[in-house]
């Protein structure tokens, strides 16, 4: 007599939404790494885009004064939504950095950084078979996000053809019925792609063609590589708040990724979505954080201006050492990150990506990010995280021009 097969679910088995969503894409990256730290190889990291930069001195001050007030006690649960005085310096922000009016009781929300506020908009809105627009190579979190929702990512692809922005008219007609929203990353992670006004009048008229809501990631907006660009807002097109919620972090402009404060502003219903998800699932930004990112936000903005100047030296570091091997690649106009196409010509072509960046951590002991990491798009590019010294770039580059490889 045969054993019945056993149809009991293990103790501790994913739900089918976790099971949907793909490993972390770098954690190969990470594996890979750490073994060649623990056989002594010197690791230059540029694989992580993780900002080494000391926060603003007003940042350090402000969190400092809250947590030792007694006056008033921060310590207790934040408001869901945010301090009042949080959302009001959001509305400040957009209006001296966008010229955009932002109501700061129903259009702003802080965040426990932009991740968080993206996957749990995403959760809130997107119902299980729905169709979401993402532009890819994108920032990793956007795909995890719609596997965990159950719903369907349609990649459109960003292309230097394309200056790196998404071809509208190349998406298909039904597909662009089907979906609810786009996802548009300007400046982009992981290519450092830029918008262009005659883009988003573009993605304005696509959305209300199709009644699409726009997310827009605007992380790297203050961070520009290029004295002529200044990243736009999406809110300025939409002047109305229509279809649109934008995420802002102070991760990247501010240096503070550590902290997890961000937040998001448009559409009041979008608004009024994420909140209602947020009170069921935490309890909002330790309040000492808000009154730093208060700080920061309602400050003079030279910080961002620095930070910008030194990611553009570390830039043209590595380029220049890099400069020997003729790869072509156009320097970012903006944000932290170099996106390096891979080699085409023998003996080192017709590599994957990660194939590529694995070769290049045994050869040279630099850690990159394969462009796969991104989306389907991102194949044949790795991506280079400007976060190390302008000598620790020139190093890396240095050892990638006498590895071999060529391109």
């Amino acid at each position: 007599m045969s054993t019945p097969v056993s149809t009991v679910k293990p103790l501790f088995s994913a739900s089918a939404r976790l099971a949907n969503v793909k490993p972390y894409a770098l954690a190969g990256v990470f594996a890979a790494r750490e073994e060649q730290h623990a056989q002594g190889t010197d690791v230059i990291d540029l694989g992580v885009g993780n900002p080494d930069l000391r926060p603003p001195d007003e940042a350090i001050r402000a969190l400092e004064e809250a947590l030792r007030d007694p006056a008033q006690n921060d310590h207790q649960y934040p408001p869901f939504a945010g301090l009042p005085e949080f959302r009001e310096a959001v509305a400040t922000w957009y209006g001296r950095r966008f010229g955009v009016a932002i109501e700061p009781r129903t259009e702003a929300i802080a965040l426990g950084g932009s991740k968080e506020g993206i996957v749990k908009f995403l959760l809130a809105q997107l119902d299980p078979g729905d169709t979401l627009l993402v532009c890819s190579p994108c920032y990793p979190a956007y795909l995890s996000a719609v596997a965990l929702a159950q719903a369907e990512a349609y990649e459109v692809p960003l292309t230097p053809r394309h200056g790196l922005r998404p071809d509208l008219g190349a998406i298909p007609t039904d597909m662009a019925r089907r979906a609810r929203g786009i996802v548009v990353n300007f400046p982009g992670n992981p290519t450092g792609g830029v918008e262009t006004p005659a883009f988003y009048d573009e993605l304005l008229r696509f959305a209300r063609e199709h009644d699409l809501f726009v997310i827009s990631d605007i992380a790297y907006c203050d961070l520009s590589l290029d004295p002529a660009y200044r990243t736009r807002s999406f809110l300025e097109f939409d002047r109305d708040r229509e279809r649109t919620i934008e995420f802002h972090s102070c991760s990247k402009s501010y240096s503070m990724q550590g902290w997890r404060v961000a937040f998001a502003a448009g559409n009041r219903d979008a608004i009024a979505t994420l909140a209602r998800i947020k009170s069921n699932m935490d309890f909002g930004v330790f309040i000492p954080v808000q009154r730093a990112a208060i700080a920061v936000l309602t400050g003079p903005q030279d910080y961002p201006a620095r930070a910008a100047a030194t990611y553009r030296a570390r830039r043209d570091a590595f380029l220049a050492a890099l400069a020997p091997l003729g790869i072509p690649v156009e320097p970012p106009k903006a944000g932290i990150y170099v996106w390096l196409p891979i080699p085409r010509s023998e003996p080192h072509g017709g590599r994957s990506s990660v194939e590529f960046a694995a070769s290049l951590l045994r050869a040279t002991g630099v850690v990159v990010a394969p462009g796969t990491a991104f989306g389907a798009a991102g194949e044949g590019f790795v991506r280079v995280a400007l976060c190390q010294p302008e000598e620790r770039l020139r190093e890396a580059a240095a050892r990638i021009v006498a590895s071999g490889f060529r391109w």
